[in-house]
């Protein structure tokens, strides 16, 4: 039974090819490679199955920003040094571990062996190039400054993985803590609150308000807590879905940006996204009107969107780009003033990277603060909530006696007007 087979090989240039082939073994591959005039270096059984199970996967995880930008690096140096383009896309293969982006690239390899553009190349593979690497990519080849835009992209994704970082280290600390407060809440109301039901029946106490809706959850969360948790995942999924729609998602981001504190946060983060991503474009020579359809693509708040393709309109329509960004609430003025000088005085990329400086430097600042600001506040709202789902006594009161050893517990509920009082030892 036929095995397919993926192997590296030399040609009589000298440049490395790699190939995949159905043979019935290792020998029938090598005597292919060697009927082709091809010295073999390796060949590898593809195993089905596995790979099929970790592309998915790897197909589920992207090429992460940090990938990207060490990839671009590693590019701009290998090209800057002078190496056949060919070569370079050569070690790369080798040298990359991600699943997703190796075979991308070894798309790319085949396409610009066959006499492709390497920009064109990268085009076919979307979910590992992003479009602002293949419109700057084709902007160098264009221009003969390809490693110039390879380390210009090495600095986006780099700045765009830092910010990401800062976003959820803000984001962790709160969410984990409210996780935590949910965990020990519903495991106090399965597992603890049913031991006191016996005991609060047994003193047919009348209970107060808080310590009945304590119970009342307890039982409804027993009873239908499956029930429920598939309700809030299913919940979860629809939203998720739902997401993509233009209408909801217009709905959901305005909503999002009229928080108090991390709508502000979102702001900001879609301001320096969008300043650093249009900068970089501009800077390598992308013309102002396609930058901005990249940008738009990248970008995922509606509003900027769709103040984007008003600006986007003005530029064709020959007026100001700085104009139609100050009739968006998204905008403030700073950035619409900044956008106004580069414009006017030809600096549009270098007025783009003052401003995506200035607010990477204030999420930085705001990340902190709000780290700092969240700790009493969440502290004090788990402290409620497990304090909340263990205390709920039933009225009733407990006082000391003048014998130190002796605890005297009087219910005012007990008997027909009377207190009814009970003399319980305990140790020291």
């Amino acid at each position: 039974m036929a095995e397919k087979f993926s192997y590296r090989a030399r040609d009589r240039s000298g440049q490395v090819v790699l190939g995949e082939l159905l043979a019935d073994g290792p020998a029938a591959v090598a005597a292919h490679i060697r009927n082709q005039g091809m010295l073999v270096l390796n060949i590898q059984e593809q195993r089905a199955d596995n790979r099929n199970v970790t592309e998915y996967f790897a197909s589920l995880q992207g090429v992460s920003l940090r990938d990207l930008a060490i990839f671009c690096r590693q590019f701009a140096t290998m090209t800057s040094a002078g190496l056949p383009l060919i070569n370079i896309l050569s070690i790369l293969i080798e040298q990359n571990n991600g699943l997703m982006l190796k075979k991308a690239l070894q798309g790319v390899y085949k396409e610009v062996q066959e006499g492709g553009a390497l920009s064109a190349a990268m085009a076919k593979y979307p979910a590992a190039f992003p479009r602002i690497m293949v419109h700057l990519v084709e902007s160098g080849e264009l221009g003969g400054m390809l490693d110039e835009v390879l380390e210009q992209l090495a600095v986006q994704f780099d700045k765009d993985h830092k910010l990401n970082q800062r976003v959820k280290s803000a984001m962790v600390y709160p969410a984990a803590v409210l996780a935590f407060a949910a965990i020990a809440v519903a495991g106090i109301l399965v597992f603890i609150m049913p031991t006191f039901v016996d005991m609060y029946t047994q003193m047919q106490a009348e209970l107060p308000l808080p310590t009945q809706i304590l119970l009342g959850l307890s039982k409804l969360l027993r009873s239908y807590g499956l029930f429920g948790l598939a309700i809030l995942a299913g919940s979860c999924y629809f939203l998720s879905q739902r997401a993509s729609f233009p209408g909801f998602k217009a709905v959901l981001d305005r909503v999002v940006l009229q928080l108090p504190v991390f709508g502000v946060l979102y702001r900001k983060v879609a301001i320096a996204r969008f300043s650093r991503t249009l900068a970089t474009l501009v800077k390598g020579g992308v013309p102002i009107v396609q930058a901005l359809d990249v940008v738009k693509n990248t970008t995922e708040i509606k509003p900027m969107v769709d103040a984007l393709t008003v600006a986007q309109a003005s530029i064709q329509e020959g007026f100001s780009f700085a104009a139609p960004l100050s009739h968006s609430e998204l905008f403030p003025p700073m950035v619409v003033q900044l956008v106004a000088i580069g414009e006017e005085t030809g600096k549009l990329d270098a007025m783009l990277r003052k401003v995506a400086e200035f607010y990477e430097a204030d999420i930085d600042d705001m990340v902190v603060r709000l780290s700092s600001l969240l700790e009493p506040f969440l502290i004090i709202f788990l402290g409620i909530i497990l304090g909340s789902g263990t205390v709920g006594g039933c009225g009733d009161h407990w006082y000391f006696s003048g014998d130190c050893h002796t605890k005297i517990y009087c219910s005012s509920s007990v008997g027909a007007g009377g207190k009814n009082c009970g003399r319980f030892k305990r140790h020291r």
